[in-house]
């Protein structure tokens, strides 16, 4: 009977455990290393292919650098071929982000810029298209 008195404190005790472990994760998301607004990974379909794999565009209009090594892999994929955007858990010169192709064809990217979506660029009054984000201005 004494052992069924102290089950309802053990299962407070594993809920107040679960509880501050959720609120761990969440200061966590305040990161200074590999942060993304999104929890990766995502699907995108390849818009275009720029500069022989030098740039990937994807179909949200992110536009991708892709670190040398890998631009022949990259300068392979078609418009419309599906990859998949994850983390680099080791990046080198700020390539942090992996696009993947299947399960052999990956390159390493970081972020160049962004081109506005088709439906906005016709009202944009003969402005440049492609917006370089902050940190590399």
């Amino acid at each position: 009977m004494k052992m069924l008195r102290l089950v309802p404190a053990l299962v407070l005790g594993l809920a107040l455990t679960a509880g501050s472990a959720v609120a761990q994760s969440a200061t966590a998301n305040d990161c200074a290393w590999q942060c993304s607004r999104v929890n990766l990974p995502l699907g995108f379909s390849i818009a275009e292919i720029t500069d022989d794999g030098s740039f990937v565009t994807l179909e949200d209009g992110s536009v991708w650098e892709i670190r040398l090594p890998q631009r022949p892999v990259a300068s392979s994929w078609q418009p419309g071929d599906l990859v998949e955007v994850r983390n680099v858990h080791a990046p080198v010169d700020r390539f942090e982000i992996l696009l993947a192709r299947g399960d052999n064809d990956r390159a390493e990217a970081r972020l160049a810029g962004r081109k506005q979506p088709a439906e906005q660029q016709g009202s944009s009054n003969g402005d440049s298209s492609f917006a370089m984000p902050a940190s590399y201005e």
